[in-house]
């Protein structure tokens, strides 16, 4: 028999309770919550569903829900008032605004329609003693067998292109009292042919005052049509004249409307505020003393010292 030591063996490890139960209590919070989830999603359906099985009152869960809103109704807003400048409301005595129409009509085709009319030797063509003008002519005489001075009219058309009529005269020349009717007959229905070729409205009211001897003189949208009589003369005679006198032109709204002593008053010294808001509007425009709008920067070359 030997004599040799015996090896002692180590028992073994239990396993520690402490993480035994932190590993249930861990797994019970996940399916509490996994539970709970479950039961009140969908407004607490499932919740009530599982009460209801169990006979048990479902009355708790009502008593916390917040009692409903009554819909919001929309008011549409009224735009703010806003206080105006006096300036708004001032008589800026502007100028007056007009429509002007300008005679625009073939030339070649009014001299047609007069020559269809009964008035020869009507052509348009260049005028020979301005350049760049344009004209039609023709002479209706009124002649009478033993008299040497006959009546007429003289029909001319003017213009400062070849396709720009600027005027038309019709000029009567009565001789004689008894060839009256038959000067102011040719002469209205020349003025007619006119008035229609470009669309004046009364053109036929404007024929009978011509037969009428009636002087008279309109002016519409930039037009001027009369009928005068020339003065310092023995012998009867009358001018119906149609053009667009030249016009003056008149201020621009904008020079009358905006003034700066007015609407951009001088603000304080600070130049961030040079220029005042509409609580300034109605004051007196006034100038800092300290800001001299005629002071030169050589003077105040002069004035700084080193």
């Amino acid at each position: 028999m030997s004599g040799g030591r015996v090896k002692a063996t180590t028992p073994p490890k239990q396993p520690s309770r402490t993480g035994i139960v932190f590993f249930l209590v861990a797994f019970a919070l996940i399916v509490m919550a996994i539970l709970a989830t479950v039961l009140l999603a969908n407004g607490q359906r499932n919740l009530k569903q599982l009460l209801r099985a169990l006979d048990l009152p479902t009355t708790f869960l009502e008593a916390g829900k917040p009692p409903e809103q009554a819909p919001e109704v929309r008011v549409k807003r009224q735009p703010p008032h806003v206080a105006l400048p006096v300036w708004t409301f001032q008589d800026l005595q502007t100028p007056e605004q007009q429509f002007l129409r300008v005679i625009r009509s073939d030339p070649r085709a009014l001299c047609d329609e007069l020559r269809a009319a009964g008035f020869r030797e009507l052509e348009w063509k260049s005028s020979a003693g301005e350049r760049g003008q344009w004209e039609c002519s023709s002479l209706v005489s009124f002649p009478r067998p033993g008299v040497d001075k006959t009546s007429s009219i003289f029909i001319f058309i003017k213009g400062s292109g070849e396709e720009e009529i600027t005027s038309f005269r019709v000029k009567l020349n009565i001789e004689r009292p008894e060839d009256a009717q038959a000067v102011t007959t040719s002469a209205a229905r020349a003025a007619s042919v006119f008035l229609d070729h470009v669309r004046w409205a009364d053109g036929g009211s404007i024929a009978l005052q011509i037969q009428a001897l009636k002087e008279f003189d309109v002016k519409r949208f930039g037009s001027r049509v009369q009928f005068k009589r020339e003065t310092d003369e023995t012998t009867a005679r009358y001018n119906f004249l149609a053009n667009q006198p030249a016009r003056a032109r008149p201020k621009s709204i904008a020079e009358l409307y905006f003034d700066r002593d007015k609407w951009l008053a001088y603000g304080q010294v600070d130049t961030r505020n040079f220029v005042l808001g509409p609580t300034a509007w109605n004051g007196p425009a006034k100038i800092p003393e300290d800001r001299d709008p005629e002071a030169s920067p050589a003077k105040a070359g002069t004035d700084a010292k080193p």
